[in-house]
């Protein structure tokens, strides 16, 4: 994998905001689904960017990359939603408010976000996009590079 393509500060930035937005607003569709009241819709750094590295490593070989991505960014944030939701919520999953089957399903097969949706989505991010730029410092992206490159070693 080529990190510093994947990994430059910019794009940090850009796959950090699309991530969060994502990972909120599919939150917001599963709160809405079962009337939960509270949860902590803040992403974690570390496990965001370790989902991103993964998602990339498990795309790297495929041909056509640019043109999916987007699409597998999305699936594999609203997928990191459930199982946040879920994990937190395990009574409302218990009292089948929330089909998961189902709701994995319309992710892995591109359903759970419809046009109405992603419409919201992209208006989000570009504050995410200002959140973002605000965090990733060069120190902070150089570290991140340097992780993955002692990652990618091993």
């Amino acid at each position: 994998m080529d990190i510093n393509k994947y990994f430059s500060k910019v794009t940090i930035i850009n796959n950090l905001a699309k991530y969060e937005t994502y990972y909120q607003v599919a939150l917001g569709i599963l709160v809405s689904a079962t009337n939960t009241k509270k949860i902590d819709s803040d992403i974690k750094l570390e496990y965001a960017l370790g989902s991103i590295y993964e998602l990339i490593k498990d795309l790297e070989n495929e041909k056509n990359l640019e043109s999916i991505f987007n699409i597998e960014l999305q699936k594999q944030s609203a997928m990191d939603a459930v199982q946040y939701f879920a994990n937190e919520n395990i009574q409302a999953v218990k009292n089948k408010e929330l089909d998961i089957e189902n709701t994995i399903n319309k992710i892995n097969d591109n359903l759970f976000f419809n046009d109405l949706v992603l419409d919201i989505c992209k208006e989000n991010e570009k504050n995410q996009i200002t959140k973002w730029e605000n965090i990733i410092t060069n120190e902070i992206a150089d570290a991140i590079m340097n992780s993955l490159l002692d990652l990618e070693k091993k």
